[in-house]
């Protein structure tokens, strides 16, 4: 008997190593899109490839998951972002399911039988309805293309990474995150009249009579709260999130330590001795045994106090201890500790510190303070990383020169030349790392006080600098897009110029490196030359005769001073001794 020859498979091609590479990339893609909604508890119709008509439209449905009332669908777009058209098609299509919502949920009846139940437990109009576009790759959309299209939901890569981080971390419990990211309220969620009822959650007060030292009249309580309302009720400014907000600092919760301590209480199943730092609301009121409502100011004249904390979703603001409130956190029953602690979060109350804010104090003194207490505890427990450190000194000192250098590095992100390539989260991957910029270049540009002989982009603002230096919001708004604008318009230059080399992986012209060595010729060629226009830049510029490549380019990171002199010199007509003297 013959033996068969063993079959001699031919090596892959490159192309089809990266084909690959790209279903492998797409199936983990569309696996984290399921898996994010399905650890928040959302219940997942399969609808890909059922085509259905709505309004004058022939629509299909990537994904649909369902919560409650709360219908989320979800447009999976992989490889390179999709172009306008196809976002404007979705943008219109969803149009129509809002516009024929009742026909919409029908359908989901008609089509996903076996989920008729949970459909059916809310009338047609009770249902919401959110459309999330997620793509795999940056959008590039800018905030203008954005609004055209504002019933979509844009995800881009660190959104989703961030939502998958937090569900697989703290399962059921991070849906309240993300109802606070769609803007939900408890009345909003569910049977209308049973969550919707304002309830109150009440907790005897520990109040300090003497002064706590805390300025602008902030004032302080202590009182105890179970798990369970906590994590209901909290939410915590991480600054790798999903928000637009400046006033983010806190870091992202770490799955290894809240694993630590909820493997410590299914062990123990005991309360922790430290307290956990809160900002309150302004709706807290309290309430002495008569059941009068009195002032903070005469809490002090009661023997016994209450406080009354509305028990809605994400209103309490943690600073301190959000990993011992989240490994408490719901979880599917399958879960290793998750029949020892779902007893536990009624049970176990922990001790909580909160802030009481004057009524009169705007938002950014409060964000300040807490991102300052924030620091105060945690500097000494566990070295906070650097750009969370950066990102405080912005909050806490917005017109010092590293404070207002932040804020333009997060615009410059939002501009054409440099959109999306900074890296401004811990979730961002391959990007421009902003620390060293800051520090060591763009602070001393956009600088309000320019050192002795020095000049920066401060001194060629025409805006109120009375106004700003009194820290007024809005006037420094004004001269951050100032800057942006500025700096975004000299490296389009850079950009044009050397266009081969700016998305060049080889390349070191959009290292840290090279933008600094730029952003320092920009500045010490100020005083000569003022602000000028593109045609100005571009004119200089290509004068520069340098190889960027990465085997080739002559400096290395501490001699972003020495670039910038061979760009003055060549680009910009500079003598020796007119670069030596700026």
């Amino acid at each position: 008997m013959k033996r068969r020859k063993a079959k001699i498979k031919k090596p892959l091609t490159e192309e089809q190593k990266k084909e690959q590479i790209k279903k492998r990339k797409d199936t983990i893609f569309k696996r984290r899109i399921r898996d994010t909604f399905s650890n928040m508890g959302f219940t997942y119709l399969p609808s890909a490839k059922k085509e259905f008509k709505i309004g004058y439209r022939v629509v299909e449905l990537d994904y649909i998951f369902v919560y409650q009332n709360i219908v989320v669908i979800c447009e999976d777009t992989c490889g390179k972002a999709k172009n306008k058209d196809h976002i404007r098609s979705k943008s219109e299509s969803f149009s129509e399911i809002l516009q024929n919502k009742p026909a919409f949920i029908d359908w989901l009846k008609s089509t996903f039988p076996e989920k008729r139940t949970l459909i059916e437990a809310y009338r047609n109009e009770r249902f919401l309805v959110y459309y999330i576009y997620i793509s795999q790759a940056e959008l590039s959309l800018t905030d203008d293309e954005r609004h055209l299209y504002s019933n979509l939901i844009f995800w881009e890569p660190e959104t989703l990474a961030y939502f998958y981080r937090i569900t697989h971390c703290l399962y059921y419990s991070a849906r309240y995150e993300f109802f606070r990211f769609l803007n939900l309220t408890n009345d909003q969620i569910g049977h209308s009249g049973s969550s919707g009822n304002k309830t109150v959650i009440r907790a005897p007060i520990i109040y300090p009579e003497d002064a706590t030292g805390l300025r602008n009249g902030v004032r302080v309580v202590s009182f105890m709260m179970s798990a369970q309302n906590l994590l209901r009720t909290s939410y915590v400014l991480r600054k790798d999130n999903w928000e637009e907000s400046m006033w983010l600092y806190q870091r992202l919760v770490d799955k290894e330590k809240v694993r630590g301590i909820r493997s410590f209480l299914a062990s123990k199943g005991s309360a922790f001795y430290n307290n956990i730092i809160v900002a309150l609301p302004d709706t807290i009121k309290f309430e002495v045994k008569s059941g009068e409502i009195v002032d903070i100011n005469k809490i002090g004249d009661f023997q016994t106090c209450s406080l009354l904390i509305p028990d809605e979703m994400n209103t309490v603001c943690i600073i301190d201890g959000q990993h011992r409130i989240f490994a408490h956190y719901e979880a599917p029953e399958t879960e290793k500790y998750e029949h020892i602690i779902a007893p536990l979060r009624k049970q176990l109350h922990l001790l909580v510190t909160g802030l009481v804010f004057p009524k009169n104090m705007n938002d950014a003194d409060r964000k300040k303070l807490q991102s300052e207490i924030f620091l105060e505890i945690n500097s000494n427990a566990k070295m906070v990383p650097a750009d969370v450190l950066l990102h405080i000194d912005m909050l806490s000192r917005p017109l010092s020169d590293i404070g207002i250098a932040r804020r333009v590095i997060e615009r410059l992100n939002k501009k054409r030349t440099f959109l999306n390539k900074f890296e401004l989260s811990a979730l961002d991957e391959g990007k421009i790392k902003v620390a060293s910029i800051i520090k060591f270049a763009l602070r001393y540009l956009v600088t309000i006080t320019p050192a002795d002989g020095k000049t920066s982009l401060y001194n060629y603002w025409d805006g109120d600098k009375t106004l700003l230096e009194s820290n007024d919001e809005s006037s420094l708004n004004d001269y951050i897009e100032f800057c942006a604008k500025s700096i975004d318009l000299y490296f389009s230059t850079i950009r044009d110029t050397f266009k081969t080399q700016w998305n060049d992986q080889d390349s070191k012209l959009l290292s840290v490196i090279c933008i600094n060595g730029f952003i320092i010729a920009f500045n010490r060629q100020l005083k000569k030359n003022g602000i000028r226009d593109y045609n100005f830049y571009n004119s200089c510029l290509r004068k520069l005769k340098i190889d960027y490549s990465k085997d080739n380019f002559p400096y290395t990171s501490s001699q972003y001073r020495k670039f910038s002199t061979q760009i003055l010199e060549e680009a910009f007509d500079f003598s020796p001794e007119e670069a030596d003297a700026t």
